[in-house]
């Protein structure tokens, strides 16, 4: 009777050992599949990150911009098409506002934040005029030399003429170029605001690259 008893608490002993090891067992996959799952995460995101900077990596070099340039005008392409209405429908992703953006650049300034043109009137990467600047806020000629300035000024305008114009990034170009009251009063006796612009601007974006503007996408 004694042998017998000390036999069942051995299997008694044994079973809540093995219960137990297939606890622990078990947590422990639970553990490694969260780490699993931590690990994917924050490859997804390295990954993210990677073809992020190698994507302004090949603007940079395309460009011919400073990579910290093109990093300000992918931040505030995304930003301002976050929330964009109807004045966005012809210009369709951040990527291909970026490269609106910076073929304007390239056409203005070829990159030069030092560049002044139109008798100190223009200032900056965009060249955008003093007096348009501040139409959106305090601003000094000299502010608009620094590039987080000169884009957050310039992301402003263009917008506000892409609302004017109804989503017409054509016109928008002109009226950046020419001037909106240039270009209404044109519009308003029915001639053709066209001066060339929109085309060198459209040109210097087919000639660093070619994808956008034909409707594919990084």
């Amino acid at each position: 009777m004694k042998l017998q008893l000390k036999e069942n608490w051995w299997f008694v002993a044994l079973t809540v050992a093995l219960l137990a090891g297939f606890v622990y067992l078990i947590d422990q996959a639970d553990q490694l599949r969260d780490q699993i799952a931590v690990l994917s995460e924050q490859n997804l995101i390295l990954t993210e990150k990677t073809e992020h900077l190698s994507y302004v990596n090949d603007l940079a070099i395309e460009f011919s911009m400073d990579p910290a340039i093109v990093i300000l005008i992918d931040r505030f392409s995304r930003e301002y098409m976050k929330n964009g209405g109807p004045e966005w429908r012809l210009v369709r992703t951040p990527e291909f506002m970026s490269y609106i953006m910076l073929s304007l650049i390239y056409v203005e300034s070829k990159g030069n934040t030092h560049a002044v043109g139109d008798g100190g009137k223009a200032r900056g990467l965009t060249q955008i005029w003093v007096s348009t600047a501040k139409e959106y806020g305090d601003v000094t000629a000299e502010q608009l030399h620094r590039p987080e300035t000169n884009l957050s000024f310039a992301f402003k305008h263009f917008q506000h003429l892409l609302q004017k114009y109804r989503g017409n990034l054509a016109l928008a170009l002109y009226a950046w170029n020419r001037g909106p009251g240039k270009v209404d009063r044109l519009l308003v006796y029915g001639e053709s605001p066209q001066n060339g612009y929109a085309k060198k601007v459209y040109e210097a974006a087919l000639m660093n690259n070619r994808e956008l503007l034909t409707g594919s996408s990084r």
